[in-house]
């Protein structure tokens, strides 16, 4: 009598323990099947983006085109946008030609303080500049060092946009600011490209009123509202620009020391879909008709 019941409990236990196990194997089987699914609908999101990236490589594919988008984020498909790289702010462009003025322009419209502002500028002086001499708000490598970040900073030009946001004294202001990499790049080495870039380019760096920056993109845009299509507004010079701006001495005077009638690199983003699964490229092609690959980055 005794062993039956010491019999039963056992018993009772040793089921609920291989419920219990069943209930753990279950889990980790539907996980692991939910892994499996999701790997594979990124497969297929990325195949839908590289499929994106070569109709926008193609020099004869226009932005507007209906191929550049099909199905969408729920579906299979692709979304590809395509833009000039002179439309960004390249700032190794503006630290070798001494465009202080451009970057606290920039960092006002942001609403940094001007003695932030020097902070970040000295930064990246020191960052790319040849000699280990701190500015007066900058940092080399002794500051660096002590923040753990031995080798820098590398006294040369910027070789990505995302190490500006290693930079003392500019790395708090961009950690703050989402998007602030839209404003920015490496692969266009000149004036930015008034006739592409965007309205808060426009507006911080220019110093244009928000009507003014959004009545030119529709301007510049056509008449059929898509810019980079052969409708597209055409201007001889910057005065003409200016003029049209209708824009003020102030106003007249920081278009023409950034801005230019040049154009740039080819930026083709492409986002590709596949049963709710996304996956972003982005490449940079020489010129606008040119096919010689300058930068590949996937997410």
């Amino acid at each position: 009598m005794r062993r039956d019941a010491f019999a039963l409990p056992l018993v009772l236990w040793s089921v609920a323990f291989l419920a219990g196990l069943s209930l753990l194997l279950l889990g980790v089987v539907s996980h692991w099947l939910d892994d499996q699914s999701l790997a594979e609908r990124r497969f297929a999101a990325r195949q839908n983006a590289l499929t994106g990236i070569a109709l926008g490589m193609n020099p004869a594919v226009l932005p507007g085109d209906p191929l550049l988008r099909t199905g969408n984020a729920e579906k299979n498909g692709h979304e590809v946008r395509i833009s000039d790289e002179s439309a960004r702010i390249n700032p190794n462009y503006w630290l070798k030609t001494n465009q202080r003025e451009g970057f606290q322009n920039l960092l006002g419209y942001w609403q940094v303080e001007k003695s932030d502002q020097d902070k970040a500028i000295d930064g990246m002086t020191d960052w790319t500049d040849a000699d280990d001499f701190v500015l007066l708000n900058g940092a080399e490598r002794g500051q660096y060092e002590a923040l753990g970040l031995a080798g820098f900073p590398p006294n040369e030009p910027f070789n990505s946009v995302d190490e500006l946001s290693a930079v003392i004294g500019l790395q708090n202001i961009l950690a703050e600011r989402e998007g602030w990499r839209d404003f920015f790049t490496v692969w266009h080495d000149g004036k930015i490209g008034i006739l592409h870039a965007s309205s808060p380019v426009l507006e911080a760096v220019g110093g244009l009123t928000e009507g003014q920056a959004e009545g030119f993109l529709k301007l510049r845009a056509g008449p059929d509202g898509i810019k980079g299509t052969e409708d597209d507004e055409k201007f001889a010079e910057m005065a003409d620009v200016v003029a049209v701006l209708n824009a003020n001495a102030n106003q007249a005077k920081q278009l023409e020391a950034f801005f230019s009638l040049g154009n740039g690199a080819r930026r083709v983003e492409s986002t590709g879909w596949a049963e709710g699964a996304s996956y972003q490229i982005a490449v940079i092609v020489e010129g606008q008709t040119g096919s010689t690959l300058l930068n590949w980055e996937e997410q």
